[in-house]
């Protein structure tokens, strides 16, 4: 139905340009702390409502090209990157807790892994 495909690439543009909006914020609430090796904690602007939020923003771009493309397959594929990613980030959070220990753990009780709230 071409309702339907319309509504399914304005969908995928919104998570698209969402996405995008949200790795862009990330990276400029960093700054210029190196991600893999921070030497601070960065808890400002999505870093506060996310842990996560680069990955969040890569995923919501995932899903919007899937959809604006059509493609099933893209579509399919998320919840395994999303597994994949989400063992790095629990190996990543321990290198953090040892890092920056109660500052991280004071952290991680008020902010949620990926979406904000519990």
């Amino acid at each position: 139905m071409p309702g339907s495909a319309v509504l399914r690439r304005a969908a995928g543009w919104a998570c698209v340009a969402a996405g995008s909006f949200v790795v862009v914020q990330s990276l400029s609430a960093a700054g210029h702390t190196e991600l893999a090796k921070p030497e601070r904690l960065v808890t400002s602007g999505p870093y506060a409502l996310s842990r996560n939020p680069m990955y969040v923003g890569w995923a919501l771009a995932q899903l919007g090209i899937g959809l604006v493309t059509g493609s099933g397959w893209t579509v399919a594929t998320l919840p395994a990157v999303g597994l994949w990613i989400h063992r790095d980030v629990v190996r990543e959070e321990h290198r953090l807790q040892e890092s920056f220990g109660d500052e991280y753990e004071r952290y991680s009780e008020r902010v949620g892994r990926y979406l904000p709230g519990r």
